[in-house]
């Protein structure tokens, strides 16, 4: 399993295969490919990217004949969480204002993003009261 902490990161390649892996649930490395656009990468490159992703402890696998059966053995939100924590705290200095300032001006959030915001922040206001 993935360390509690998740200091493991993946690489945009492994994390390309964890999405697909996530959507289908389970899959050989074929029902993967299956999964990519146009440029799909060679068979033996997701194998290797799940490899690694099974020894950094992400994904699980059952031999079903000649093939391999991968299932994920983290929760995509999990990931996403991890992700999204070492972002805040590695270049925001652990300060959320700080994200969602950087967010609103580079993304030019939408005035329904805006009002969203504004929703979301007068939850945690009355859940404190």
């Amino acid at each position: 399993m993935a360390q509690k902490d998740n200091k493991i990161t993946l690489t945009k390649g492994e994390e390309e295969v964890m999405q697909l892996l996530w959507e289908l649930g389970k899959g050989t490395v074929n029902d993967i490919l299956e999964r990519y656009g146009q440029e799909k990468p060679k068979y033996t490159t997701v194998a290797t990217f799940l490899k690694l992703l099974e020894d950094k402890g992400y994904v699980g696998h059952l031999q079903q004949g000649k093939s391999n059966m991968y299932y994920p053995l983290v929760e995509k939100a999990e990931y996403a969480g991890s992700v999204a924590s070492s972002m805040l705290d590695n270049f925001f200095g652990g300060s959320l204002m700080q994200m969602v300032s950087y967010f609103n001006k580079e993304r030019q959030l939408s005035k329904e993003e805006k009002q969203e915001l504004l929703r979301l922040a007068q939850q945690i206001m009355d859940k404190e009261e």
